[in-house]
């Protein structure tokens, strides 16, 4: 199941990119690009939490499966149009599947592992999705060898993509566990573990509220700091991901050795200082060597967090919790990059990650406080 949600992850990879480039170079200003965005961010926000509690009382399965059918054809339709109203009418489906799909998976992962192997387990899944990220991220660097232009080629490589992330439900349809709890919950709060998810939630949220600053918007802003289209920022990303992948596999390691709080603090700090770094970069190439590190280190701590969640939360509540803490990250994440594009769009290139790095801090420190005893 891990290896078979690699297509949906390879069009993902594309998209996240891509876009942030495409739309531009079709017309859209930068500001209506953050506000796809964001409706994407905010409408998975709305649905993530019903169809957890869903997933919580009667199974994984089929919600999953609807989830990724959904998302698949979402990332073939800025290859056919771009016109901004069905742009942002695809970001509410493109929300609605992987509120569908996100609020199931690592809930699936724990339940079909057990906690010995929980940290691996996480690692594969986390490993598998950044080599697959960043194969759908790098194809934007082959696009000078197509012999169509730019733009026709992104749009080709939308609509193959959107197919072939079909393969994944088809996948989850032959191959998931219909995974139940072995006691379901009739209320909608996790009452048993509201303690563990506020805490986690609240440094959570800072961290998110600073990512969505400047992360998701990298691509757009090489583009305007270093005149620099997605040939460039595409395998950049490519090189991230397969880095995290490489680095997450040391995961289990860290957990073993460090524990799990400082293990993610020890990480997310090294990673915060060459965030920083990044705007004082005279060339795009230091530049993208700095986001490359800066990548690995923070996800590094991403399995981790994940492991420790499914960890203390209840089990018949480990759904709703993974999505309130969805939540908490993609609510915050999404407004905040409608602020970032502004940020870049009147020529301040270098605040949003001054920005993001005070709020990395406060919420490392704060996680850190309120976990430090908990290993």
């Amino acid at each position: 199941m891990v290896l078979a949600a690699s297509p949906l992850a390879m069009a993902l990879g594309f998209y996240s990119v891509a876009v942030a480039v495409f739309l531009p170079l079709e017309g859209m200003p930068v500001t209506n690009l953050g506000a796809i965005l964001t409706t994407f961010g905010l409408t998975m926000v709305t649905f993530s939490i019903p169809f957890a509690i869903l997933s919580d009382r009667h199974g994984r399965k089929r919600i999953m499966l609807a989830g990724a059918f959904i998302a698949s054809w979402v990332f073939a339709v800025p290859g056919l149009t771009s016109d901004f109203f069905l742009l942002e009418l695809s970001a509410v489906f493109g929300g609605m599947g992987e509120a569908m799909y996100l609020a199931t998976w690592n809930a699936y992962l724990a339940d079909t592992a057990s906690e010995e192997v929980r940290p691996a387990v996480f690692s594969l899944s986390f490993v598998t999705f950044t080599f697959t990220y960043g194969l759908g991220s790098f194809l934007p660097g082959l696009f000078p060898l197509f012999p169509v232009s730019l733009r026709e080629a992104h749009r080709l490589t939308f609509i193959g993509l959107g197919l072939a992330s079909l393969l994944t439900p088809l996948a989850a349809f032959r191959w998931a566990s219909d995974v139940k709890p072995t006691k379901s919950r009739r209320g909608i709060l996790p009452r048993k573990s509201l303690g563990i998810i506020a805490k986690f939630s609240v440094s959570n949220m800072l961290i998110a509220l600073g990512a969505g600053l400047i992360i998701p918007l990298i691509p757009t802003w090489f583009l305007v700091r270093f005149n620099e289209t997605d040939v460039f920022s595409g395998p950049l990303i490519a090189a991230s991901s397969i880095a995290m992948g490489v680095a997450a596999v040391a995961s289990p390691w860290i957990a073993r050795r460090f524990g799990l709080v400082r293990g993610i603090v020890m990480t997310q700090l090294l990673s915060t200082i060459f965030l920083l770094a990044m705007p004082f970069s005279s060339a795009a190439p230091v530049a993208g060597s700095l986001y490359v590190v800066r990548s690995m280190l923070m996800n590094m701590s991403s399995p981790l967090g994940d492991t420790f969640l499914m960890n203390k939360v209840a089990e018949d509540e480990r759904a709703t919790a993974s999505s309130f803490n969805v939540v908490i990250w993609r609510l915050p994440n999404a407004a905040s990059t409608v602020v970032g594009g502004s940020l870049l769009s009147s020529g301040n290139l270098s605040l949003p990650f001054y920005l993001c790095t005070i709020l990395y801090v406060i919420s490392i420190l704060l996680f850190y406080t309120l976990f430090r005893r908990a290993d």
